[in-house]
């Protein structure tokens, strides 16, 4: 793995620790580096009435939070057990949201505890997407 790649999963590993999972017990974290190579991460918070906020969707506000609106360069998804083989990858609402924040072309890293497990492009998970630029 890359630097960045690991610096990304040592992130949403951590973040996954905190995540807050009390009805589905299904914990994941997410780290997106931006293309200034800042990091930040986020964990997928329940609540009783099932409305749950996802990873990747925080650690994006974690980003916008701190710094403003910047486009993401990669992102890291790490949920599922240890050595389970089943990819974690963001939920179509997520899809969506980082969308909004990086290219087509840029990476999405899926993980286990063990380590990586595959990864996608943002258009391999979401082509023919609507963007902000359909707008202008």
């Amino acid at each position: 793995m890359s630097e960045t790649v690991d610096k990304l999963f040592m992130a949403a590993t951590q973040a996954r620790k905190n995540a807050y999972a009390p009805y589905s017990h299904f914990m994941v974290g997410a780290a997106v580096a931006t293309e200034s190579g800042q990091i930040f991460a986020g964990a997928n918070v329940e609540e009783a009435a099932y409305k749950t906020i996802c990873a990747e969707a925080a650690a994006i506000a974690n980003m916008v939070t701190h710094i403003g609106r910047h486009r993401i360069a990669e992102v890291m998804v790490v949920g599922g057990a240890e050595n389970d083989g089943r990819l974690v990858t963001p939920c179509g609402h997520c899809r969506q949201y980082l969308r909004e924040h990086m290219a087509g072309e840029m990476k999405i890293h899926v993980a286990g505890p063990e380590g990586l497990r595959k990864t996608f492009t943002l258009e391999e998970l979401l082509p023919y997407s609507f963007g902000p630029e359909n707008l202008k």
